[in-house]
């Protein structure tokens, strides 16, 4: 399983993770595995309906990651790489793409696609088709979740740029530049690979 690997993509909403993820596939053996669509999914089935608003975005939320887990751990366990699309705003999601390859003996690459201009960010989000569980604008949260009365949209992406969780190793890949020069760089990073 020398060329397995397991790619843990990070930012913002955004900031491309989901861009250089399809484009990785494209280039190794590599299964992408969005959680985006995972939530949205969870969130449009019929069993969704049957709980109280909140209750399904919350149930939805948690399980979502716990989905892209399970599914990422088979996908490795059939001898392909996996890249793991979603935000680490949490230590636990971290700790499990590291695990997961742990648990493999593979190699385990994080990248961490970057833009601090939230104006960037707002037009990428605006120009998207976006899924239920997605933003449509830095401002406007998902359908399904109230608005933050506290704080703006810029401010919760400056937070979230500012505490995304990382490993001490990791490429942070400025988005800001020509796609093509985004996934060489990412690609010799995955090809610097060693369990």
């Amino acid at each position: 399983m020398g060329d397995v690997v397991v790619v843990q993509m990070s930012g913002v909403p955004g900031a491309g993770k989901t861009t250089i993820a399809r484009e990785l596939v494209r280039h190794r053996r590599l299964v992408a595995i969005d959680r985006d669509v995972v939530l949205t999914a969870m969130l449009e089935s019929d069993g969704a309906d049957n709980l109280e608003r909140h209750g399904a975005l919350t149930f939805a939320r948690v399980a979502s990651y716990d989905v892209v887990k399970a599914m990422a751990d088979d996908v490795v366990a059939q001898g392909l790489g996996v890249v793991i699309d979603s935000p680490c705003f949490y230590d636990e999601l971290l700790a499990a793409g590291q695990a997961l390859a742990a648990k493999h003996g593979v190699a385990y690459r994080y990248i961490e696609c970057v833009t601090e201009d939230i104006g960037l960010l707002d037009r990428r989000l605006r120009s998207r088709q976006a899924l239920r569980s997605q933003r449509p604008s830095v401002d406007a949260p998902p359908i399904d979740l109230a608005a933050d009365r506290e704080r703006s949209g810029s401010d919760l992406f400056a937070d979230g740029i500012a505490n995304m969780k990382r490993p001490d190793t990791y490429l942070r890949l400025d988005t800001t530049q020509p796609l093509h020069e985004c996934v060489a760089q990412a690609l010799a990073f995955l090809d610097s690979a060693s369990t």
